[in-house]
């Protein structure tokens, strides 16, 4: 590479860095459905959850009058998780026709965009692996009441337990990009069509499985597989929503 090249190739590089960034500016300007909505919706389910576990014991006479792991297995924050792809459409749709009306190319939107979905799953993974260390420090908050190390993840590691929030979440938001950009080109009948054939591919795996009596492998895979290897093997997955949305995006059309 000549001199030449070096200092054309540079500003190229950070231009097109600064142009995805701005894009995840565009998301941040709006914070209340990507960042405060998600956090004040789980704290109040956590709230609900430990009004229960409160009523439980006080019912019970206590808590050493409960079996130990009574509140240990509880699923309430895998809401968010599925939340992601509600927020992944949302964002999308709020900021697509407005982005391209400022001259924001297609593929500078969507890896924009995808920054900034990467930061959110990154930021809501740390500050719920932080409670989930409280949760493990106060012993399940004094009644064993596990909301923030769902499934009895508990007795896992903190970097397992955030390995699982990055992962799923980031699995979460590719599918969601991949959704909003069939509403985005398509509107309602991209929808349609998604579901449909979503729903199509799960009734032929579910056959397929059970055609070939292979239920008990698959639940073998999932019980003998460390947690760490099934929340990796979610990337590949995570990549190709990722690629199949931004071929939709290439042709979408901004509409009002």
């Amino acid at each position: 590479m000549t001199a030449t090249d070096t200092v054309t190739t540079r500003p190229a590089t950070a231009s097109a860095a600064r142009r995805m960034l701005n894009v995840a500016r565009l998301h941040v300007a709006n914070p209340v459905p990507t960042l405060v909505l998600p956090v004040f919706i789980t704290l109040v389910i956590f709230g609900l959850n430990a009004a229960i576990w409160a009523l439980v014991v006080n019912i019970a006479g206590g808590a050493d009058n409960l079996d130990s792991n009574a509140f240990s297995y509880n699923g309430g924050i895998t809401w968010i998780i599925v939340f992601m792809m509600v927020v992944a459409v949302q964002a999308m749709n709020l900021t697509f026709s407005y982005a391209i009306g400022l001259s924001v190319t297609r593929r500078d939107y969507y890896l924009g965009t995808c920054l900034y979905f990467l930061a959110l799953a990154v930021g809501h993974s740390a500050w719920l692996t932080g409670m989930a260390a409280i949760e493990r420090s106060t012993d399940g908050w004094g009644v064993g009441g596990y909301f923030f190390a769902p499934f009895g993840m508990w007795q896992e590691s903190l970097a397992i337990i955030a390995l699982g929030y990055v992962t799923t979440m980031l699995l979460s938001f590719s599918i969601g990009a991949a959704v909003a950009t069939m509403w985005v080109r398509w509107r309602a009948y991209g929808l349609y069509a998604f579901f449909l054939g979503l729903a199509v591919v799960l009734v032929g795996a579910g056959w397929a499985i059970t055609a070939a009596d292979a239920w008990p492998s698959v639940g073998d895979f999932l019980v003998s597989t460390p947690l760490e290897q099934l929340f990796l093997w979610t990337l590949p997955l995570t990549a190709l929503c990722g690629v199949v949305g931004f071929l939709l995006l290439r042709r979408a059309t901004p509409r009002g």
